[in-house]
């Protein structure tokens, strides 16, 4: 279930997470999908990537709880720089976050996830919608 962009190439997925085992879980499923994968274990680790033009990245999955630079910090520099305001945003979280947290979140990004409700067929299908977008 993969979406080639207009070039023919498979779309670059940008995955942050600081869980070395979750990041590579992501990676390996979304590459079985037929997606390239590009990793960050932080935020700024992520602001690397996407300030190096290495990667056209078409979609962001982003852990909100890590050292350093947190997803919600690397959310907002996203959304700040016209370069990356248009990336879709899958926001993962294993916190319970307070409702106004979770509702600026939820306003900011396209999808938020529970790592405790994951499912692998809904992460898949969620991946993909965003995509279609």
């Amino acid at each position: 279930m993969n979406d080639q962009d207009k070039s023919g190439s498979m779309p670059v997925i940008l995955i942050v997470d600081d869980d070395d085992l979750l990041r590579n879980f992501y990676s390996r499923v979304l590459t079985d999908e037929g997606y390239e994968s590009v990793c960050a274990a932080n935020g700024n680790e992520a602001i690397d990537i996407l300030e190096s033009g290495k990667y056209d990245i078409k979609l962001s999955i982003i852990d909100l709880l890590m050292p350093v630079k947190t997803g919600w910090e690397l959310i907002q520099y996203m959304k700040k720089d016209n370069k990356f305001s248009n990336i879709p945003i899958i926001a993962i979280t294993a916190f319970a976050a307070s409702l106004d947290e979770f509702e600026k979140v939820k306003s900011t990004c396209e999808v938020v996830m529970h790592k405790g409700e994951f499912a692998l067929d809904n992460f898949k299908n969620t991946v993909h919608a965003q995509l279609k977008r």
